[in-house]
């Protein structure tokens, strides 16, 4: 009969037990505990990096093996997540409904809608209307009351307008909509769309927004950068260190490194995600105590080990 040890995955560790696995790291590996803390605490900075939004897929991946949090597929990502979720509340003028333009109860509108449509490609739509321009009258109350009067009859949709666009107007709708701490737009029939009479403003909004992703992760980054060498990520980096935090107490027998961003606690899932890097962090020291341990020779110190980390570790007699 043979022992088995392998390392066992899906593991959640609180504080004390993540306390535990550093203690068997440091003794197996024979280094200082100082030494140990600012290796952990900079391949946490990296972790949390991977596990902090944008992603390169639907969840957070490491990057060995992949492009994980660092890679211009999560940029990517999260640039258009940003577009989808202001084209989720904007939308250009000539693509208000008919209805919807009926029911603000403004020939203003009415005209702007008008002219915003000419600028399409033809056909233009309702032909009725057109047809009354083509004519070359002026669309004055009783045009109003007749467009009023046949649109009205197809419902009532759910629309808003804005004119004479500006991004703080753009800004001021999109931060209300999103939200905190989720920062998600939420969509549906009770979220009534604002159509706009300059759509360049929100494409111009959109690359703003856009060139700010990234920041969640920075902070991470930055404090990872005091304690030794980080994955090359242009655009993570290039948000700047104003929300690193790194706080050292090193020299003694417990030294100890605060290290995070202050914008992290903002999001509503930076908890849920920090406890998974945490998760992956104690996986991964125990990988590499299994691996410096797995000779025979080691039988018994490999089994001492497996006793301190209770549930860290499968065993299996083979014959």
């Amino acid at each position: 009969m043979a022992l088995v040890v392998q390392v066992a995955k899906g593991v959640k560790v609180d504080y004390t037990q993540f306390a535990a696995h550093l203690a068997v790291y440091k003794m197996v590996m024979r280094k200082s505990s100082e030494e140990i803390v600012k290796q952990q605490s900079r391949l946490f900075a990296q972790d949390m990096c991977d596990f902090t939004p944008p992603f390169s897929g639907k969840v957070p991946t490491i990057r060995k093996g992949g492009e994980g949090g660092f890679g211009n597929k999560a940029k990517k990502k999260g640039q258009d997540a940003v577009s989808r979720d202001v084209r989720r509340i904007f939308a250009p003028l000539a693509q208000a409904p008919a209805a919807g333009v009926a029911a603000a109860g403004n020939v203003g509108i009415l005209s702007a809608w008008v002219g915003a449509k000419a600028k399409l490609p033809p056909p233009h739509y309702p032909d009725y209307v057109f047809k009354m321009v083509e004519q070359g009258r002026i669309l004055g109350p009783g045009e109003w009351e007749r467009f009023k009067q046949i649109e009205s009859k197809k419902g009532t949709p759910k629309t808003k307008f804005m004119m004479g666009t500006t991004e703080g107007a753009i800004k001021s709708i999109h931060e209300h909509r999103r939200g905190k701490p989720s920062y998600k737009v939420k969509e549906g029939d009770r979220y009534a769309i604002t159509y706009v009479d300059d759509w360049k403003v929100v494409e111009r909004y959109i690359k703003g927004v856009q060139a700010r992703v990234g920041k969640l992760k920075s902070g991470w980054y930055y404090a990872g950068l005091k304690l030794g060498r980080m994955p090359t990520s242009a655009w993570v980096a290039g948000q700047g260190a104003s929300t690193s935090v790194y706080a050292p107490r090193l020299g003694g027998p417990d030294p100890v490194i605060k290290l995070g961003s202050t914008i992290g606690r903002n999001y509503s899932q930076g908890y849920h995600f920090m406890r998974m890097a945490m998760n992956h962090r104690a996986f991964a020291m125990r990988v590499a105590v299994l691996k410096h341990l797995q000779h025979p020779r080691n039988h018994g110190k490999l089994l001492d080990v497996v006793r301190r980390l209770q549930g860290g570790f499968t065993l299996t007699n083979t014959p």
